[in-house]
């Protein structure tokens, strides 16, 4: 029995597990090509919340797309508006890297955009990465989740 046990333990030791390597999540981050999955949200004045998967902010040279729900206080309302979420649709938009010891911090501020959002985004080696947005007209928020370059 504990030879079995053994064995299986070994296997599945050697079977590759898909991860995501450090220089295809550098690739991403210089060619401003990746989308970020947010699997949880703090609020400025709250607790962690998980999230359902579908929430995304999508980078590509051209544009960035930001669709993530929003907790927290909104200073002021957009009129005609039922929706409270972080969404934006930027073409325009200012895109800085600066390398850390164990990833990037990505600072991007869109153009055009109704509030003004400034977004950092910490990206690390392997993949998993944290957004925070900072607004005019709302507190911060943070966002925890992970890349990738679909």
């Amino acid at each position: 029995m504990k030879c079995t046990s053994l064995i299986f333990l070994l296997l599945i030791a050697l079977v590759p597990i898909k991860g995501i390597s450090q220089g295809s999540v550098k690739e991403m981050v210089d060619t401003k090509q990746f989308v970020f999955q947010a699997q949880s949200l703090t609020p400025l004045k709250g607790s962690m919340r998980t999230l359902s998967p579908g929430y995304t902010l999508k980078v590509s040279p051209d544009t960035i797309v930001c669709d993530l729900p929003y907790v927290g206080r909104a200073y002021q309302a957009t009129y005609g508006s039922s929706d409270g979420g972080m969404k934006f649709h930027a073409g325009k938009y200012d895109y800085t890297v600066k390398e850390k010891k164990k990833g990037w911090t990505i600072n991007i501020t869109p153009k055009e955009v109704s509030g003004s959002p400034r977004v950092i985004v910490s990206v690390f080696e392997n993949g998993n990465a944290r957004v925070v947005i900072t607004s005019n007209d709302r507190e911060s928020i943070t966002y925890n989740g992970v890349v990738n370059g679909e």
